[in-house]
């Protein structure tokens, strides 16, 4: 039997003990030890597993808040023993609470000043959590007060978290897509970078002292802001496309965690699927934009979202139980503006546009009734200056098989795409026609 399993079995046996002698310490130590491993085991399954097996129930966070309500309980009634304080600071750690963990081994060193396990314990959690402050050189050049700790560049649009510590806000930004703790010290940080405040004096300062190498930056951080490597927390479902507005209901603990990060964050996610051809994760994937985000009273997410951008998959790992990928943004070949394949791409465009508008006409006069809600919300069209977002706007008319889906968001020449829905639009409205 799987370790998690097992782990839920003694929970709900420790659960039924308690409901039979209420306030029992040996209960409630014993139920907070197993809800503090529960938590673990969550955090340290890879992500290959729960694709292949997902889970129900609470995530691990929460398994961490429940042990720490058993192990407070404990030293409060029963605090003459070392073993509800180490409880309580376990989960406090879990929790990513550290001075309060270490608050808890003291207390306990009060009660019990030999005991080991909690000396062991307070030694390695002030080891871990003085780490970061001690790995940077002490000597600095005279610029290197103004570099960002993250980047190793100038600091651009500087962000000072409450912990003191200064980043670039995108640096912050796209560091807290993963873990709301500050990349320096691991404070945990309840801020929303989008929306925090840049060091105005301090960004005033730098832009005086240093005007090329923030030109420099700034320059960069426009030019990557539709290119280039980025990080990027992976949703494993179904193939979404540029365009395409969708549904979510999260349940799986391990995209609980994800979803309150990146609502913390940019509130951004990639989407991918299994690729059926290899029985992997695609290569490619598409962002989408998180619009509406309900927490529901079971913990559960219930999620609109959007797609945007398309990315390449250059390499992941499990990050917490879910899938973090290092990106690369990418766009369908452009054509010379101006040019003479530009404007018959645009012709064709309009062309289609057209077409598409006389499909939706004709299949809102034969659909059934269940059948409106999927043409209700394309009265929007995209203009044709963007060619390559109008493509994708077109293939969502259409229901498709995820391979194929798979295969039009690889696709990189648009009037290849527009060509290819117009195809399939002709015989899903010759479908209409039949029956």
């Amino acid at each position: 039997m799987m370790l998690d399993m097992v782990l839920f079995q003694a929970i709900s046996f420790y659960s039924k003990a308690h409901n039979l002698r209420s306030g029992d310490p040996i209960i409630l130590s014993n139920r907070s030890s197993a809800f503090c491993l529960i938590s673990q085991v969550l955090r340290e399954r890879s992500a290959a597993d729960s694709e292949y097996q997902p889970l129900n129930g609470l995530d691990p966070t929460t398994h961490a808040e429940l042990a720490l309500k058993d192990a407070e309980k404990v030293v409060t009634t029963h605090g003459n023993s070392p073993r509800p304080y180490l409880l309580k600071a376990y989960a406090l750690i879990l929790l990513e609470r550290y001075q309060e963990a270490r608050e808890s081994l003291l207390a306990g060193l009060q009660v019990d000043p030999l005991s080991h396990i909690l000396q062991t314990c307070l030694s390695d959690l002030d080891r871990n959590t003085n780490a970061a402050a001690g790995a940077r050189c002490p000597r600095l050049d005279r610029t290197d007060d103004f570099e960002c700790t993250l980047c190793f560049k100038l600091l651009f649009e500087p962000v000072t978290t409450p912990c003191g510590h200064t980043f670039c806000r995108s640096c912050l930004h796209q560091s807290m897509d993963h873990g709301n703790k500050c990349p320096m010290c691991r404070t945990v940080l309840f801020i929303g970078p989008r929306t925090y405040p840049i060091s105005v004096t301090l960004s005033n300062i730098i832009q005086k002292n240093f005007p090329e190498e923030y030109a420099e930056r700034r320059s960069e951080h426009e030019n990557m802001t539709y290119a280039g490597i980025d990080l990027m927390p992976l949703f494993v479902m179904d193939v979404v496309l540029p365009c395409q507005k969708m549904a979510l209901n999260i349940f799986e603990p391990r995209y609980r965690l994800m979803v309150r990060r990146i609502m913390e964050g940019s509130h951004r996610m990639g989407m991918v699927a299994i690729d059926s051809a290899t029985g992997t994760v695609a290569d490619c994937g598409c962002e989408v934009e998180i619009l509406e985000c309900e927490p529901l009273p079971d913990g559960r997410f219930y999620l609109e979202v959007e797609g945007s951008r398309r990315f390449r998959i250059l390499r992941s790992w499990d990050e917490d139980g879910y899938r973090v990928a290092e990106i690369e943004w990418f766009q369908d070949v452009s054509l010379p503006e101006g040019s003479q394949e530009r404007r018959d791409l645009i012709e064709r465009a309009n062309e289609a546009s057209e077409l598409a508008r006389t499909y939706i006409r004709r299949t809102r006069e034969t659909i059934r009734p269940v059948g409106r809600a999927r043409h209700f919300d394309l009265e929007s069209i995209p203009g044709p200056r963007d060619p390559e977002k109008f493509s994708f706007w077109l293939v969502n008319l259409i229901n498709l098989r995820p391979s194929d889906k798979l295969e039009l968001l690889r696709l990189c020449d648009t009037r290849e795409r527009i060509s290819l829905s117009l195809r399939l639009l002709g015989n899903a409205e010759q479908g209409c026609r039949v029956q």
